[in-house]
């Protein structure tokens, strides 16, 4: 893999959560990538010069890239958040995304499963915004980490996982909902309670 700017170094191994999807990501020493343990042919090279030649920024959220992965080529803005969260814009389409070395992983798997012997703490919306996907049912039995609702904030989508296994026991919102901030949209119960 060939950086310009990039924040990963060589030598690292990341946990990816992705469109409710993981992915074990290792950037090699010697500059290969292995996604799911298969190489991967991918370079990363800032595009902000741009910006310093006196051109005007693209609209967007974050720092600017060009992606070359696997002969594909993708324009990449990326915002690091708290807790390993980002906020993506690949090829204008706006995803949120979940970047953890392997021990932080591991610590927020074991918290969430603490969690599950206690009561499930409800969903509530982060902040103002769209419901734009419910991707559960009530009903449903969840796990750790699973995308439950998808809701549009200031031009983003925003995944809201679960947190931790349950059962989905009621849902407060349907797509195309406007919610508020701290808003209620799923009730859990405990896995396997009726």
């Amino acid at each position: 893999m060939t950086r310009s700017n990039a924040t990963s170094r060589p030598g690292s191994r990341y946990v990816v959560s992705l469109l409710g999807e993981r992915h074990d990501v290792e950037v090699r020493s010697d500059g290969t990538v292995l996604i799911d343990g298969r190489p991967a042919r991918a370079s990363l090279a800032s595009t902000n010069s741009a910006q310093s030649a006196g051109r005007e920024r693209v609209q967007g959220i974050g720092d600017g890239y060009s992606l070359l992965l696997d002969g594909a080529s993708f324009a990449l803005r990326a915002h690091g958040g708290r807790g390993g969260a980002w906020h993506l814009e690949l090829d204008g389409r706006c995803v949120s995304a979940e970047v953890l070395d392997p021990r932080a992983h591991r610590i927020r798997r074991l918290s969430a499963k603490a969690g599950a012997d206690s009561k499930v703490a409800p969903l509530r919306a982060p902040m103002p915004g769209l419901v734009v996907q419910v991707a559960v049912d009530e009903g449903q039995e969840v796990e750790a980490g699973d995308t439950v609702l998808i809701v549009e904030a200031m031009k983003m989508e925003n995944e809201l996982r679960a947190p931790a296994a349950a059962r989905v026991k009621r849902l407060l919102a349907a797509p195309g909902d406007a919610v508020e901030k701290g808003q209620l949209l799923v009730e859990f119960a405990e896995a396997g309670e009726a």
